[in-house]
């Protein structure tokens, strides 16, 4: 589920609909939880479906740890990839905002943790931006993806949080953990595919 202060605008034709704040959510909020509702669906499961069906959803979802592939039920979905992202999927079941975000503003995230099938262009327009989203990002950028997520949850007890109530009890107990010792970060590395 996504956060409650937040919509979804049509940007422009080439990039479609995006998400945006209709507050100012501060860093360390998450963003995103996944939640019961969500649709995950195996891979092979994914790969039986009618190639229209398949070809639709295909753009919407992620694939998790575990190969599954996951499509959000609300409009997280709708999410556009910025190199320069201001939230981040983490090991925690959750999506974190790693920048305060004004209201108006877009919110983005980072495509390279979603286990992206094979490698496409990406026009975010940031600065720093790659210019092609490769299977490897995680690989490649975890160390320093990590450093961000890891700042930004340990705000998670100062910001004003409405999700928490939906955060399975794993997600709950993990994060706590963190809290409790920052030495336990679970990394980002473990989103791969290739960790399990």
């Amino acid at each position: 589920m996504i956060h409650p202060d937040t919509e979804i605008k049509t940007i422009n034709k080439i990039i479609g609909k995006g998400v945006f704040a209709l507050k100012d959510i501060p860093k360390g909020t998450i963003i995103v939880a996944k939640d019961k509702f969500d649709i995950v669906l195996s891979e092979n499961d994914f790969l039986k479906l009618d190639p229209v069906l398949k070809n639709s959803m295909e753009t919407y979802m992620y694939r998790d740890k575990n190969k599954n592939f996951v499509l959000s039920w609300d409009h997280a979905k709708y999410m556009n990839h910025s190199c320069c992202s201001n939230t981040m999927m983490t090991d925690y079941d959750i999506e974190i905002t790693v920048k305060d975000i004004k209201a108006g503003e877009e919110i983005t995230t980072e495509y390279g943790l979603l286990n992206i099938v094979e490698p496409y262009e990406i026009y975010c327009g940031c600065t720093n931006c790659r210019k092609i989203l490769k299977t490897d990002d995680l690989e490649t950028y975890g160390h320093t993806w990590d450093q961000i997520i890891k700042e930004s949850l340990l705000l998670i007890n100062k910001v004003k949080q409405p999700l928490t109530g939906i955060l399975s009890k794993e997600s709950k107990i993990k994060i706590e953990n963190f809290l409790k010792n920052p030495d336990l970060y679970s990394s980002v590395k473990n989103l791969s595919l290739n960790s399990c």
